[in-house]
């Protein structure tokens, strides 16, 4: 088994500056906040004049820290204490602030007086409080090798200019600090305060509930009322820690004004222990030399533990600011040949961005969600197509509809025949209902490519170049306008072509016989006289070429006036409302009303009238439907769609591509310079860590 002096100087004096020289290079790159590694450390926490001071210097030996009646750390001071050995003709002690690289300090006044000074730099010469860091290295060969964050105190009562919120303000500054699972806390609480009401404690217990990383210090073991001793606290009875309590006896004011050494201090505090028979039991964990041992010894374990993890983090995050850096992009270019390719280089990413993304070609697909050119699709044959099968033409249209447009297209003539002349009327209103649809398909098909435009902007165009991110969207966009025009022309010509010439010679459309068999059929059912007949056509549209001569054996009587006039069916006036009376032999006649509705059909051949002119509708819909199922679909990718991979690269070109206006789209927002600036710093500072852990590559496996 190793000995305690074996484990000091194999793990404290290899891991601990490990994490000295990361937090070195984290601080030197300025990164901060969420942008560290948090890195294993001691937090020193306490109330106003706990002794905080006094056991820092003792660890080190020398007095060094600003003293005074009212707060004196007003800035977290971050120590990195250095075991080194004595050299002949060398400084045996002295300190370097990373804010004064190069400089070395052997005077201990003078670096009391530079970290007062470079207090006063951030936070003024009065009482104020900043959370910017001093980081102090202190190489001796009296200390062992640790690394320690000074805090400030805990104090109720605001002085100087410090703000009225000035606990609030000290106390978040600590939890910053000791919330995190990589920090221990070195909890300092005077001997002669209540030790459940310790401020240092309750901030503690706030972190770290069950004391796993918590090292209770009792101060002032000197100065207890007679009758009165600690051995409670040290052992854990009152308020309870896992790394357990050292109690140590520091300088009192007298001695630091009569300048007695911190040695002799240590001398003084061994001959109070030696003469309190009460604290033999504890006496491991007394003095000074116990809590140096104790608190180097945890450090170093602690960052054995996490040293593992801590590298897994280093690449995590190297790997994240890399890919950062990546989407900032290089600085911005200065001469206009650089300026040029850099935006021509651009246009064309995008707009090949844009034609893989219709195509199905683009890597950065969905695989949970339809995108791209599978949007576009279903706008076509999901919503277009299927809503237009879906439209019935005839829905809203009632026989009484059909029998007053046949009326009223007969004029003042009687209805003997139905003619051509309303089937087309009413036909030609059930194609305009078409049209607002097959525009409206259009329409979509245009807002989901504008929809695309704005996804295929990448984040290196948006963030590092938005001028340029907002003229390739507008420009993209227009271009996208230019060709809706046309395909809503087309659109409405289709339509148009449609309604210009009723085609009853298609050869899908029933035809006046076949519909008139079916209105017969269906005349009889409603009848009750329905008769079976196979060989008659049953379904509208069916092709004419089919048909057998059965079928017109059983048109019977059908008047050969039907082919040679090209009119369907005969008729005959039904009667009609009474509009006279007969009295005492006469006919008195009446005004017709001043709304004149056809009447109810009464009789068979009305009803025939109505069926077969509904049967003709809906075959020839049918046909005109099928058309534009088809058409407008191909008249959107035509124009919209298609157009993209045939001229959208030069559109682009043509707009933006103009050697006046590149340098304002290049012009970059100052944020986004800072944001690269500090993320190559970032990258830089996490190479240079990844670098110093694997040069200690032999400490992962220590346990």
């Amino acid at each position: 088994m190793r000995s305690s002096g074996a484990r000091e100087h194999t793990l404290g004096a290899g891991l601990v500056p490990l994490v000295n020289r990361l937090q070195d290079i984290f601080a030197s790159a300025g990164v901060r906040g969420s942008k560290l590694v948090d890195l294993p450390c001691i937090a020193v926490v306490g109330s106003q004049s706990s002794g905080k001071s006094s056991v820092l210097e003792a660890l080190v030996g020398r007095d060094f820290l600003p003293r005074g009646p009212d707060i004196c750390t007003r800035r977290p001071l971050l120590l990195q204490l250095v075991h080194t050995p004595a050299v002949r003709g060398e400084p045996e002690e002295w300190g370097e602030f990373l804010h004064q690289p190069g400089r070395t300090y052997t005077d201990f006044e003078e670096i009391r007086e530079e970290i007062q000074a470079e207090t006063d730099r951030t936070t003024g010469n009065n009482k104020g409080v900043s959370n910017k860091q001093i980081r102090l290295k202190i190489c001796s060969p009296n200390v062992l090798t640790m690394t320690l964050v000074d805090l400030p105190g805990i104090t109720r009562v605001a002085v100087g200019d410090q703000p009225e919120d000035i606990e609030t303000q000290i106390r978040n500054m600590i939890l910053s600090y000791i919330k995190k699972e990589t920090c221990l806390i070195l909890a300092v609480t005077p001997a002669n305060s209540d030790l459940a009401n310790s401020d240092a404690l309750t901030l503690s217990k706030q972190v770290d509930p069950e004391g796993k990383r918590t090292l209770g210090v009792i101060t002032k073991l000197d100065i207890m009322d007679r009758g009165t001793n600690a051995v409670k606290y040290l052992k854990g009875e009152v308020v309870p820690l896992r790394l357990g309590y050292v109690g140590v006896v520091n300088r009192c004011q007298a001695d630091i004004a009569e300048r007695r050494t911190i040695h002799h201090a240590r001398k003084l505090e061994a001959e109070f222990f030696a003469s309190k028979p009460e604290y033999k039991e504890v006496i491991k964990n007394c003095g000074v030399h116990s809590l140096s041992k104790n608190v180097s010894s945890l450090l170093a374990d602690h960052i054995a533990a996490l040293l593992p993890d801590l590298q897994v983090r280093i690449m995590r995050e190297r790997s994240e600011a890399e890919k950062e850096l990546e989407l900032l992009g290089p600085d911005a270019p200065e001469s206009e040949s650089e300026r040029a390719a850099l935006v021509l280089a651009k246009l064309e990413k995008y707009a090949a961005g844009l034609q893989a993304a219709v195509e199905g070609r683009s890597a950065k697909l969905s695989i949970d969600v339809l995108e791209g050119g599978a949007r576009i699709h279903y706008v076509l044959q999901e919503i277009f197509v299927k809503g237009l099968l879906e439209l019935n033409p005839t829905a809203s249209m009632t026989d009484e509809h059909i029998r007053t447009k046949i009326q009223n297209t007969a004029g003042t003539k009687a209805v003997l025949l139905v003619p051509e002349e309303p089937f087309e009327q009413l036909a030609r209103q059930c194609i305009e209902k078409m049209l607002e649809p097959c525009k409206q398909c259009a329409s979509l098909v245009h807002d989901e490519l504008c929809s695309m435009a704005l996804a295929n902007l990448t984040k290196d165009v948006t963030s590092v170049y938005p001028r340029l991110g907002q003229a390739l969207e507008q420009s993209c966009k227009e271009y996208l306008r230019q060709g809706l025009r046309p395909a809503l022309d087309m659109i409405v010509n289709l339509v148009e072509c449609q309604l210009a010439h009723i085609n009853t010679s298609h050869p899908d459309f029933i035809g006046g016989p076949d519909a008139l068999i079916l209105a017969q059929k269906a005349l009889k059912r409603r009848a009750g006289e329905e008769e079976e007949d196979e060989e008659a056509p049953d379904v509208p549209g069916k092709d004419k070429n089919k048909k057998k001569g059965a079928d017109k054996e059983n048109v019977g009587a059908k008047p050969t006036t039907m082919e040679k006039t090209g009119q369907w069916i005969s008729g005959m006036l039904s009667p009609s409302k009474r509009h006279y009376s007969i009295e005492n032999g006469t006919v008195k006649l009446q005004s017709p009303p001043k709304k004149l509705n056809a009447h109810q059909c009464e009789t068979p051949e009305e009803f025939l009238q109505v069926m077969v002119t509904r049967t003709l509708l809906e075959s020839y819909f049918s046909i005109s439907r099928g058309i534009l199922a088809d058409m407008v679909p191909k008249a959107v990718m035509h124009f919209l769609v298609n157009s993209i991979s045939r001229g959208l690269r030069q559109h682009l070109i043509g707009k933006l591509y103009q050697p006046g206006i590149m340098r304002n789209l290049l012009a970059e927002d100052p944020e986004i310079a800072a944001m690269r600036q500090q993320t190559r710093k970032r990258v830089e500072a996490l190479n240079a860590a990844a670098l110093t852990m694997s040069e200690f590559k032999s400490h992962l496996t220590v346990a």
